[in-house]
């Protein structure tokens, strides 16, 4: 169209020329021609962009194409081989299905045994805190004369110092501290499912050797051992359930060199166990 508008601006130039017009109207149409033609070389030049850009993008276009296809072939392939694996492996997969499946079962078995041990735990602590309010109740009456009881660790601590048992350097009770040792006595009797460690303890200062005593670990198993004679004197006392123990000076409550310290080391405890024979069972 722009080739057609060329011709006819010449031609009305032509005739414009042979009707001798005026030179003002022959200068206004050269003017219009030059543009015309100025605005037809911009509008080639616009279609010959066009065409490049419509050329890169049919090139897109095809490269796309390929890389779907070629994604499109791998995809099948890989289908392909997932549903191979999944037929080699059928056998292995329905095996692997049996093991999780004992293993819940397993699990859950575990689990049914793990409450049971922890409400046993929670009932062993239990039967603790009765104990341990039991025996400060039987021996109330010598609160303040070197006599506490105190639970932890899952056991029942019933520790009375020397000023209540024994005199310095003796194994021979005191009658105070003989009718403490005989109320608990009673509580124990009461209570057949405690174990008893009678443990006896020294302090620092060595002991004077004289008959069959000869330092602080003989004093220490002497004085354990007469506690437990006087708590076998309750005939409801099994003596399987009792274990004398000395342990001399090496366990001391506070280690500073002071008389202070030393009176407080120098004592008896009596560690009140509940039986594990059923929790052992369990935990086996």
């Amino acid at each position: 169209m722009i080739r057609i508008a060329k011709g006819a601006v010449l031609l009305w130039m032509a005739l414009a020329a042979a009707s001798c017009v005026s030179t003002k109207k022959y200068n206004q149409m050269k003017a219009e021609a030059m543009r015309l033609d100025s605005e037809r070389v911009r509008a080639l030049g616009r279609v010959d962009e066009l065409d490049g850009t419509r050329q890169r993008l049919e090139t897109e276009l095809r490269q796309l194409r390929e890389q779907a296809e070629a994604l499109s072939v791998k995809h099948r392939k890989l289908e392909k081989d997932y549903n191979d694996l999944i037929s080699r492996n059928s056998a292995e997969a329905s095996a692997m299905l049996r093991q999780l499946q004992e293993n819940q079962a397993e699990l859950e078995k575990r689990e049914a045994r793990m409450a049971e041990l922890e409400q046993m735990l929670r009932n062993r602590e239990a039967a603790l805190s009765e104990i341990r309010r039991k025996v400060a109740d039987a021996l109330l009456g010598f609160e303040g004369k070197g006599l506490t009881v105190t639970q932890r660790g899952g056991n029942v601590y019933v520790s009375m110092e020397d000023k209540l048992l024994f005199r310095s350097g003796s194994f021979e009770i005191d009658p105070e501290g003989a009718r403490a040792v005989r109320d608990l006595g009673q509580v124990l009797a009461q209570n057949p499912d405690i174990n008893i460690l009678v443990e006896g303890h020294t302090d620092n200062v060595p002991y004077r050797a004289q008959g069959q005593l000869r330092d602080n670990w003989d004093l220490s198993v002497k004085r354990a051992t007469t506690v437990v004679r006087l708590l076998l004197e309750n005939p409801d006392i099994a003596p399987g359930r009792i274990t004398a123990a000395g342990r001399g000076e090496f366990f001391p409550l506070d280690t500073a060199d002071t008389r202070e310290a030393r009176q407080k080391n120098r004592r008896t405890e009596i560690i009140l166990t509940p039986k594990l024979d059923e929790l052992m069972e369990l935990m086996k």
